[in-house]
């Protein structure tokens, strides 16, 4: 067990004093309680509104349409009342916080916004360092601060590459079981045997590739993660510490951090895969690979993307010539699109050279000796 893992094991209660960042840690044989130990899975909401966050960081200002689509995919399927919660730093410009405000009017429901720029700069050179890889969104890190920024006991998280297709409220009630999160399997992650690149990756992060989850999609229990104290600050140092193992960064550190207390959910709450020819209806749709803004697949998500996108206000003013030109463009820039023989022939032969230099090999042997490097420089 990791002195992180340890952290979460003791946890305090309620109306514990909240430590400073600098307070001492816990030993790393500190035993951790059953899941059960404290239950905070009811989590009251007097007005029985549902609560989604989503976070924008958007320095191209072409990131917060996609937010927008998936906040209008929960408001057109979903009837109960829905706060959309937009985590964003000074990235967010003035057109599209007030395309946010109409598309919530539209439907008659609420938006409220977050600005978390200060979170961004508690994050010392190292974690900064870490953030700014190319592997790596900056956005991922706000979530880490929903806990103190959100005043509730329980929120949903959604990535901004996500389209709900089901009535939101089914995922809102369903019981943590008192755990600190609730999220779908990871089929790159759990499906990996201990010795292959990802089965090692995950015992040097703490975690439990039977259990690791996608962390797109979350219900988290912000009571009982508010409980455990200055949580930012942690998953900060927790990064810092896992520089050369942590390449899915948040993902990671939420499933070894919440090691054995996370729950998991159906499949259909985070339906990553498998679209071609699928009937959709009844999910909620995480474009992981293929982006609908990147690439024209055909399948149903795609549909769904900008269907959605012309009820947003992104979508309000767009006319048919503009769309067309828009969707031609997409299609003719797919990475997936050969416009000739010896194209296809080009991708296909690097495909097989990068099989046979057996990649995951050498990124096993390289992020092994890079961890053990910082291991033994921090010494």
């Amino acid at each position: 067990m990791s002195e992180y893992s340890a952290k979460i094991a003791q946890r305090p209660t309620p109306n514990a004093q909240r430590p400073t960042p600098n307070a001492q840690r816990p030993t790393p044989n500190a035993q951790r309680p059953t899941p059960n130990a404290q239950r905070l899975d009811s989590c009251p909401n007097p007005d029985d509104t549902i609560h989604v966050a989503l976070a924008v960081y958007d320095p191209s200002g072409t990131y917060s349409q996609h937010a927008g689509v998936v906040m209008t995919s929960i408001f057109e399927n979903t009837h109960s009342k829905v706060t959309v919660h937009i985590l964003h730093d000074d990235t967010l410009t003035q057109d599209n916080r007030q395309k946010f405000i109409r598309t919530a009017e539209k439907y008659s429901q609420s938006v409220e916004f977050h600005d978390v720029t200060g979170y961004r700069e508690h994050f010392d050179k190292g974690v900064a360092d870490f953030a700014n890889s190319k592997s790596y969104t900056i956005g991922a890190l706000f979530r880490f601060a929903i806990q103190d920024i959100i005043p509730l006991d329980k929120v949903i998280y959604l990535d901004c590459d996500v389209i709900v297709n089901m009535d939101v409220s089914e995922l809102w009630h369903v019981s943590l079981d008192g755990k600190y999160l609730a999220g779908v399997l990871d089929d790159g992650m759990y499906t990996q045997s201990s010795f292959s690149y990802e089965g090692i990756r995950c015992k040097l992060n703490g975690c439990r590739a039977s259990e690791y989850i996608n962390s797109g999609i979350l219900v988290m229990n912000l009571a009982a993660i508010r409980g455990l104290g200055d949580f930012f600050t942690m998953a900060a140092q927790w990064l810092k510490s896992h520089m050369y193992s942590a390449i899915y960064q948040d993902q990671d550190a939420y499933n070894s951090l919440f090691s054995g207390a996370i729950k998991i959910l159906s499949s259909k709450y985070n339906r990553h895969k498998d679209f071609h020819g699928q009937d959709l209806s009844g999910m909620i749709i995480h474009n992981i690979w293929t982006k609908p803004w990147k690439m024209l697949s055909g399948d149903d998500n795609c549909v769904l993307y900008w269907d959605m996108f012309t009820r947003s206000a992104w979508g309000e003013n767009i006319t048919h010539g503009q769309m067309i030109r828009t969707l031609a463009g997409i299609a003719d820039s797919s990475p997936k699109l050969h416009k000739s023989p010896r194209q296809c022939l080009k991708t296909a032969a690097k495909v097989i050279i990068r099989k046979l230099t057996f990649p995951n090999l050498r990124r096993t042997a390289a992020m092994l000796f890079r961890h053990i490097l910082a291991k033994i420089t921090r010494r």
